[in-house]
């Protein structure tokens, strides 16, 4: 959820409204809201009916655990019928659409004919501080050193280097796709560069 972090006033500029739900009780989900201060709310679905009634519950999870895969749904206003516009449901929990991607998707979802998606790819310094502070408790992922090698913190660190690696792989897809790279600009953290923003757009019938 913190990678929607980053497109959540973009997501809102095309008018729609960002909602997460996950499979956690109220205290969970406001006690994930504050780790990473995510702009956004997050439902509870403890028992997945919701991620059933889309068809996005984790069937036959090894652990025997309620889950929902990683999906993203449009859905237009209850006035117009509350359809759904666009539709995305991973094969694991694993497997998430770049930013760029999702952008790219409602756009289109929601007929634009002039497509404008941004690409962010973190200076390796940035990376490298970002895992870094994994291990920086009371500010990083875990809050206590005995929290250092538990699996889930491990599976993040892995998984903060997926992202990197999928913004470089996002920036080839476009560039191969023929969308205009308008502008490459800095990055910025405050008054500190932590990366580069790619901007790329494209007009479609």
């Amino acid at each position: 959820m913190s990678q929607l972090r980053q497109s959540y006033w973009e997501i809102r500029a095309l008018g729609v409204d960002l909602v997460a739900a996950a499979n956690n009780t109220p205290e969970e989900n406001r006690t994930l809201r504050e780790r990473y201060d995510l702009p956004f709310s997050i439902l509870s679905d403890i028992d997945a009916e919701v991620a059933r009634a889309y068809h996005a519950f984790h069937e036959n999870e090894p652990m025997g655990r309620n889950l929902a895969l990683v999906s993203m749904f449009l859905i237009s206003r209850a006035e117009d019928g509350g359809k759904v516009l666009w539709e995305y449901v991973g094969p694991s929990s694993r497997y998430r659409l770049a930013p760029s991607r999702i952008l790219e998707e409602l756009q289109r979802a929601l007929g634009r004919t002039r497509l404008h998606v941004d690409v962010v790819v973190p200076s390796t310094w940035q990376l490298e501080r970002t895992i870094a502070g994994f291990q920086d408790p009371p500010m990083g992922f875990y809050r206590t050193p005995q929290e250092v090698g538990e699996r889930y913190v491990l599976t993040y660190r892995d998984y903060t280097r997926e992202l990197a690696m999928q913004a470089h792989a996002e920036v080839h897809r476009l560039t191969e796709e023929g969308w205009r790279l308008a502008a490459v600009s800095p990055e910025y953290e405050g008054a500190v560069v932590i990366g580069q923003r790619y901007s790329f757009d494209r007009s479609v019938e």
